[in-house]
């Protein structure tokens, strides 16, 4: 009796197990992926050659953003600016000197120019009215001939007729010359002039010169800045890769600077499963230490990477993959950029 009932219970159980089995086998299982915490870093490297004269900061310090970092020796660098500032002065006091003389001889030459030629108008108004008398005079002296030879004036009266067209003669030819002589002097004014207008040309050159010069003193200030090296972001010091009294080139790296705030983890998805996968999904992040923490997909690549599968026979397709990245929470600051990190895929994305 106890075998008939035991019987359909070993068959029941054998069963039930089988079920289980079944499911278990079939059941789809997560997905972990192999990535790595990764971020941008930033290497801090001098404008200008130079020695480094001091450096701040050591492996593992925190720097904030525009904090000085280091030094490169700016003895020579500031003689240089001393000697242009030096040099912008000299060119802004002689363009001073030049403004200055320039505006006393232009005032000087106008009331020059304008005495002489007033002088010359009076004299050649004088001109006008004594030719003017000497043909007055002329004529008087003709009519007195006449007068003279039908006896009707004495010598006396003829000889004052000629005197006064020859003194009338005589004062117009001294008034030519007194234009003459005036005229050269309204024209030596004028020749100043132009004298002024070659050094107002030579006044701008020495403002070219001065602005030259200017410039000169504000590359050498700003070159003089750069000695000073100045963190680009705030982060943590990763490296330090030169060393005080080192002599330096522009461009060539002294520290690396990571943003611990900044870091993602970066891992490679087959294609097979990244249609799955959509922006802003949340995916289970565990550290090789085991600690689990959730990370938000922000990107995902659009284009394949290089099979990581390849089918030397040809009879199926070569696997590819695409890049995604989560960004996690890193405010106890126990991720780092090389640190090893575990993505989970859920079954339900691999269905």
């Amino acid at each position: 009796m106890k075998r008939k009932i035991l019987l359909p219970l070993l068959v029941l159980v054998a069963l039930s197990g089988g079920v289980v089995y079944y499911k278990a086998v079939t059941r789809p299982r997560p997905l972990v992926l192999t990535g790595i915490v990764t971020t941008h870093d930033v290497f801090v490297s001098s404008q200008i050659s130079g020695q480094i004269s001091q450096l701040l900061v050591k492996e593992g310090d925190n720097v904030k953003a525009g904090e000085l970092v280091g030094m490169i020796e700016p003895k020579e660098l500031r003689a240089e600016e001393a000697y242009y500032a030096h040099s912008e002065r000299g060119a802004a006091a002689q363009v001073t000197q030049a403004e200055a003389a320039l505006k006393y001889q232009e005032a000087q030459t106008r009331d020059q120019i304008r005495q002489a030629e007033a002088a010359l108008a009076s004299t050649q108004a004088q001109q006008a009215e004594a030719a003017a008398n000497l043909e007055r005079a002329r004529l008087d002296y003709q009519r007195a001939e006449g007068l003279f030879k039908d006896k009707i004036i004495s010598v006396q009266g003829l000889d004052q007729a000629r005197t006064t067209f020859e003194a009338a003669e005589a004062h117009v030819e001294s008034l030519a010359k007194q234009v003459e002589a005036q005229a050269a002097a309204v024209a030596l004014a004028r020749s100043t002039a132009e004298e002024i207008a070659m050094r107002r040309s030579q006044l701008l050159a020495g403002r070219y010169q001065r602005a030259a010069a200017e410039a000169q003193k504000n590359t050498a200030r700003i070159r003089l800045d750069y000695t000073e090296i100045r963190a680009p972001i705030s982060g943590v010091v990763a490296e330090v890769a030169a060393r005080q009294g080192e002599v330096v080139n522009p461009a060539q790296p002294i520290l690396d600077i990571v943003n611990p705030d900044d870091l993602w983890v970066r891992a490679d998805v087959e294609e097979t499963y990244i249609d799955r996968i959509r922006l802003g999904d949340k995916l289970s992040v565990r550290l090789p230490s085991g600690d689990e923490r959730t990370g938000t997909v922000f990107y995902r690549g659009v284009d394949a990477d290089y099979a990581t599968q390849r089918d030397v026979s040809r009879s199926k397709r070569d696997i590819k993959t695409f890049e995604i990245r989560l960004r996690v929470d890193n405010s106890d600051r126990r991720l780092w950029p090389g640190l090893t990190a575990y993505v989970t895929l859920p079954p339900q994305d691999l269905r």
